[in-house]
């Protein structure tokens, strides 16, 4: 979903932070747009005419300030995930900040029954904590500035839980939705029949923003359907990956090259074995890993060890899934494979993976058609 993201130098509680790089785009757009709409907040909030506020530069502060606590609810309301998360024993690799809000990349889905739906519910249930708290707050200051802002904050936490609580995926609704549905059916089936709802209500809220001119609001229709799409698809990667350790996968008898041997040398002899990346190794070191994409611009006298990359590495009884997902996150094509001891035993390519994603998958259907 991020492609640029800019990780933040601290964490919360334990969590590492980033910044997607719509975010930095989307933060003075709001504020902006928060500031020049300031009339129609403040008789929103019944908070009357206060001039004081309307005055130079002062609306655009405001919504600027507005814009930045939006953006810590929604760190909050990603924390209410996270920690829920943590108490089932998932840990969330990190949160992301971006164009639509923010999202708890969780290590996993956790499948025990009803347990998705209680870490999905988690967000809005602290958003309208949030929500009440703002609103209490909101009556212990005196009107001006501090009322604005604490009752924008307590009106957009509802809304925020209120939308996320719409059964679409990759919502919270959605997945609460999901996890009920698959107290009774198989969690495959479940993520079919909530993909299609999604997909439905993102359909009807690209109507919806057409009918009423809403650009925000087909942006937001276009994000569901495609990222409901992504669930359906991460699902059926998850379930016919499932059971595969990297072991089952990998290939055992890897050629590797040493670091002294030549560019042109190695372009010899990946025509001949018809391979394209390679372990570099000396005395039965692991040093590095090279592929053809390190070869680019290279001299035919230059040395593998100049052009080789560190190996980016995986134990060989890891899950499957992990390795894909770890070759996606790394841009690596290819994983040199350890055991224990850290002895090279094996290499797990993109391709070794995609074949054992048709043939389990031929494997799913052949037994679907004769039940």
């Amino acid at each position: 979903m991020f492609s640029r993201t800019i990780r933040l130098p601290f964490q919360v509680l334990g969590i590492p932070l980033s910044l997607d790089l719509s975010f930095l785009i989307v933060l003075p757009l709001f504020a902006f747009l928060i500031g020049s709409q300031l009339p129609v907040y403040l008789r929103l909030l019944q908070l009357g005419p206060q001039p004081e506020l309307l005055q130079g530069l002062t609306p655009y502060l405001l919504g600027l300030l507005a814009a930045i606590g939006l953006f810590l609810s929604v760190l909050i309301h990603e924390l209410g995930h996270a920690l829920t998360a943590r108490a089932y024993g998932v840990q969330t690799r990190e949160i992301t900040l971006w164009l639509l809000g923010g999202v708890a990349q969780l290590e996993r889905i956790p499948r025990s029954r009803g347990t998705e739906a209680v870490i999905a519910i988690a967000g809005p249930i602290v958003s309208v904590l949030l929500a009440v708290l703002f609103g209490a707050l909101r009556g212990l200051v005196p009107a001006g500035a501090g009322q604005f802002l604490l009752g924008y904050l307590s009106f957009i936490n509802l809304s925020l839980a209120l939308f996320n609580l719409l059964p679409a995926l990759p919502l919270d609704g959605g997945r609460i939705l999901r996890s009920l549905l698959a107290l009774y059916k198989p969690y495959l089936e479940a993520t079919r029949t909530a993909t299609a709802v999604s997909k439905v209500l993102a359909f009807a809220l690209g109507l919806l923003g057409l009918l009423v001119g809403n650009l925000f609001l087909i942006l937001i229709a276009f994000f569901v359907f495609m990222a409901a799409s992504a669930e359906a698809e991460q699902a059926m990667l998850n379930r016919t990956l499932e059971g595969l350790r990297v072991r089952d996968l990998m290939t055992r008898e890897v050629s590797w090259v040493p670091p002294s041997l030549s560019i042109a040398e190695l372009l010899d002899k990946m025509m001949r074995e018809r391979h394209v990346g390679y372990p570099v190794m000396e005395e039965g070191r692991l040093l590095g890993l090279i592929s053809l994409e390190d070869l680019q611009g290279a001299s035919p006298q230059t040395r593998v060890l100049e052009r080789m990359r560190p190996p980016l590495q995986i134990d060989e009884h890891a899950e499957a899934l992990a390795a894909l997902q770890r070759m996606a996150e790394q841009g690596f094509s290819r994983l040199l494979v350890t055991d224990s001891l850290g002895n090279l035993v094996g290499i797990l390519s993109k391709t070794d993976l995609l074949r054992a994603l048709q043939l389990r998958a031929a494997q799913m259907s052949l037994a679907e058609s004769n039940r």
